[in-house]
This record gives C-alpha cells, sequence and structure tokens, in this order.
C-alpha cells in the first residue's frame, strides 16, 4: 500500500514547500506595491528583495526594484534588475520599457532607447508611453515624420495625453507642415477638448499668417487655459500687420 502513495508522498514533500515559498514571495511583493503606492520607497524596496528571496525567478518584483533604483538615479543596478525580469521572461513589456527609459534619460543611447521601445511595443500595443517615448527620441534626432507618426500612435491610445501632443505639435513645427498639423489637431479636438492642441494649433495658424483662425483658437484656449492662451496670445500679436490692400 505504501509503495502506491509513495510518489504522491514526495511530490507532496516538495510541493507544499516550495508553494509556500512562491505564496510568501506574493506576499511581500504585495506589500511592496501598497508601500510604493504610499511613496515609501525604502521599505518598498526591502519588501521586493524579500520576494526574491523567497522567488528567485519573480521577474515583477525585480521590475519594480529596478524601478525605484532608477527612480532614485542609480542606474546600473536598475539595469541589473531589469536584466533579471528579462533573462527570465524575454517578452516582459514593462521591463523592456524600463531599459528604453533608462538608455533615453540617463544613458543618453537613443538607438539602445529604441531598441527597447520598438520591442516593448510589439508586446504592448495599449501603451502610450512607449510610443511617446519613441516620438521623443526621434524628434531628438531630427527625425520629425518619424516623431510624428508615433506620437499619433500614442494619441489614438489617449487622445488626451499633453506630453504626445507636445512632440507632434514639435514634430510638425520642426517640418514647417503647419497645415498637415491644424488638420491633425482638428481631429483631436473632435475627439476631446485639450489644451495643448488648441494652443499648437494656434501656433500653426500664426505661421500661416492666418489671424483669424488663430484667433479663433486663442478664444477657445482661453476658457481652459489662461497661460497658454496667454503665451498664443504674444505669438498672434506679433504677426506682422496685413499689406495694404490685402484681404
Amino acid at each position: 500500500m505504501l509503495k502506491r502513495f509513495l510518489p504522491l508522498l514526495i511530490l507532496v514533500f516538495f510541493f507544499l514547500p516550495a508553494q509556500a515559498q512562491v505564496n510568501k514571495a506574493k506576499q511581500y511583493y504585495n506589500s511592496g506595491i501598497k508601500l510604493k503606492n504610499n511613496n515609501q520607497f525604502s521599505e518598498a524596496l526591502a519588501a521586493f528583495h524579500k520576494a526574491t528571496e523567497f522567488d528567485k525567478k519573480f521577474d515583477s518584483a525585480y521590475v519594480e526594484i529596478g524601478h525605484i533604483y532608477s527612480k532614485a538615479g542609480k542606474i546600473d543596478t536598475a539595469l541589473i534588475n531589469y536584466n533579471k525580469a528579462l533573462a527570465i521572461n524575454s517578452k516582459y513589456a514593462e521591463a523592456l520599457f524600463g531599459m528604453g527609459k533608462l538608455y533615453r534619460d540617463a544613458i543618453k543611447k537613443y538607438d539602445s532607447a529604441i531598441y527597447y521601445f520598438d520591442a516593448a511595443s510589439k508586446i504592448d500595443s495599449t501603451n502610450k508611453e512607449i510610443f511617446y517615448g519613441l516620438a521623443w527620441i526621434y524628434n531628438a534626432r531630427k527625425e520629425h515624420d518619424v516623431a510624428i507618426s508615433y506620437a499619433i500612435k500614442s494619441l489614438e491610445i489617449d487622445n488626451t495625453y499633453k506630453p504626445a501632443y507636445g512632440e507632434l505639435g514639435h514634430a510638425y513645427r520642426a517640418t514647417k507642415k503647419y497645415a498637415e498639423c491644424i488638420e491633425q489637431l482638428k481631429k483631436n479636438l473632435a475627439v476631446s477638448v485639450v489644451d495643448v492642441a488648441y494652443l499648437y494649433s494656434g501656433y500653426c495658424y500664426t505661421e500661416l499668417n492666418n489671424k483669424e483662425g488663430a484667433v479663433q483658437q486663442y478664444e477657445a484656449l482661453k476658457k481652459i487655459n489662461e497661460r497658454m492662451a496667454a503665451a498664443l496670445k504674444k505669438k498672434i500679436d506679433a504677426m506682422p500687420a496685413p499689406l495694404p490692400g490685402s484681404n
């Protein structure tokens, strides 16, 4: 009789302690998330480290450790932990995204940042920040047409995402595609009212020397963001006076 149940007993003997380890790791991880959300980063970091002690393949814990070290400016340690997560799961979008941000903001290696952002976008096509990150980099590299395409993708995910409007407006103005900018922003404003969209649309009207269009954007913008409206008003006031006899 004992021989019949021996395999099951061996399985239970090894499985239960291992499962207890995993459960303990999850408890520390969940505690770390709560602490992080409460801006208790040192305590959160300790909890995430404990989670990885109980489960050395806890990829999400390594990513959270990477985020905290990245925020603290400890770039090498952040990279180590993101790489640990990717060694466990090479298609972990959050880890790839974290790597991309480090290479963009701290290390300033844009080719590497593009590599990681692009890899992340293929796994998670719903993260607006990934496409914004790509738009930012391509603007920094003065590849503005590419930046436009990624900024639009970001806004397709969240039409109210202001940083993407900033990259979109900058790219259009850098390429002097003022009419195209206005048409694109009209589409966005038809979906939701966003102050930055009105601002850049107004700027483009001033570049086209269309004072009437610029003033319309100013009037709309004044109702929702007086500071931006004042900036646009300065551009309108600086527009050249119409030539005698012109409409």
